[in-house]
């Protein structure tokens, strides 16, 4: 029993009183340690293998100079009280500053100088910050958003999703008063910055602009800059280079609205995104923007006609539309086209072709966006304005239009003998007429 040496105590001390009550148990205990003590000799390999790359794995995440907090390295710039609104949300101190004996300088978000870092970038040089970028806040003047999309922070935390820090730039401008020197603040600080190698674009000077647009669920603005595009800012942040857009497809468009298809080369496949509802007025804006670019517009290519044509005509006749056809004069009980193709593309798909937000009963609430980005310590402000839905004052108190009809009863003056044929159609069937008006026949 020499093996129960190796065992913990509390463990022991319950085998020995088990053996002390049923000594032939002994034996079973020692061959039950001798199957685990060769069961681990062969797996060590393995696990040895295993565990080196575990080992391996934890230091990149941990590397042995990480910064538990910022005191002793030298402070450049730091902008406290912050709203952080990715990778996650919160109010920090943006610090600048550099590790001393380093070369390059850090980009930190920390509660103090004291308090270990939340998240930093050690390395804010071309080589691993890819793009970075100061944005207008759509609709709210005083506010400005800065962008950063790079490789690895330290720990390769939050997935390394881009960083985005929304900041009062009036505020600041007042507060950093004769330090600009004539300069506004985006503009100082965009200065400052170069001389650490972390290159900033302003774009709120620029010429760059922004369209209301929904992503399947989620509602944002996409903004086009000279060499970008971004849609945000809830999750997922996109964003790729307007050079690497290979195709434009615009798709939904009605009196109001339109949508947009993007195809975007990543490496070397491509990929495909879908913004939508956005308002027709824009139009002429993204089209400069692609023709600007050189973007191959697809909208009347052969392939996306097809497919438009295909699922335009793919539904089949249901059984209440063969029902109402019966009746002589029942095919003005259905609207043109195939309406019975509500059958088979009742419920929209995020990926169909024609997917608008709102075409579902969804209400297209995203509850867990919502709560990752409500920021209660930042006041949102709001519009005021009312809905006034148009009414006709002139028009009767009751017609008689497609999509109305309740019951047979409202037929009015209607043809009596069609009429007749509708109830007995209806009664011979089983057929409930609310049915037929529910699936859009009448």
């Amino acid at each position: 029993m020499s093996h129960l040496e190796d065992l913990p105590q509390e463990l022991k001390s319950r085998v020995e009183e088990i053996i002390a009550k049923y000594p032939p148990s002994e034996e079973v205990f020692v061959s039950l340690m001798n199957f685990l003590i060769q069961q681990k000799s062969n797996d060590d390999p393995k696990r040895k293998k295993t565990q080196e790359s575990l080992a391996k794995s934890t230091r990149s995440l941990t590397p042995s100079n990480s910064l538990e907090s910022l005191q002793g390295t030298n402070i450049m710039l730091q902008l406290p009280d912050l709203s952080i609104q990715s990778p996650f949300r919160r109010r920090l101190n943006l610090v600048f500053g550099a590790v001393k004996g380093e070369k390059k300088a850090y980009l930190a978000l920390s509660k103090s100088l004291e308090s270990k870092p939340e998240l930093i970038l050690r390395d804010i040089t071309p080589g691993n910050a890819k793009f970075a970028c100061i944005l207008n806040v759509p609709e709210k003047k005083a506010l400005r958003y800065l962008l950063v999309c790079y490789n690895q922070n330290e720990g390769n935390v939050y997935k390394n999703e881009p960083l985005l820090i929304q900041f009062n730039h009036d505020i600041l401008q007042e507060q950093f008063g004769s330090l600009l020197g004539g300069k506004t603040f985006s503009q100082y600080l965009t200065s400052q910055l170069a001389l650490v190698d972390f290159k900033v674009i302003d774009c709120a000077l620029d010429d760059t602009f922004s369209v209301p647009a929904y992503k399947k669920t989620k509602e944002g603005y996409l903004f086009f800059l000279p060499e970008y595009i971004i849609f945000g800012f809830k999750k997922p942040i996109d964003v790729f280079k307007s050079s690497d857009i290979v195709s434009i497809t615009y798709d939904c468009i009605t009196r109001m609205t339109f949508n947009v298809h993007l195809e975007v080369k990543v490496g070397s496949e491509t990929q495909k995104h879908e913004y939508s509802m956005i308002d027709q007025k824009e139009f002429e804006n993204i089209d400069k923007y692609v023709k600007l670019k050189e973007v191959k517009d697809n909208s009347m290519s052969d392939e996306h006609k097809a497919q438009s044509h295909l699922k335009n005509n793919s539904g089949a006749p249901g059984d209440l539309a063969e029902a109402a056809k019966l009746v002589p004069g029942g095919e003005q009980l259905i609207p043109n086209g195939n309406t019975a193709k509500n059958d088979v593309d009742d419920e929209d798909d995020d990926d169909d072709d024609n997917y608008q937000v709102g075409d579902s009963d969804d209400n297209h609430s995203d509850v867990s966006a919502a709560a990752d980005y409500e920021d209660e310590e930042v006041e949102r402000e709001e519009e005021d304005g009312t809905y006034n839905e148009y009414v006709n004052e002139n028009a009767p108190s009751s017609t008689f239009t497609p999509g109305t009809l309740g019951s047979l009863e409202q037929f009015g003056g209607f043809d009596e003998n069609l009429q007749q044929e509708l109830q007995d159609l209806q009664k011979d069937l089983d057929l409930d007429i609310n049915e037929l008006q529910k699936a859009g026949y009448i």
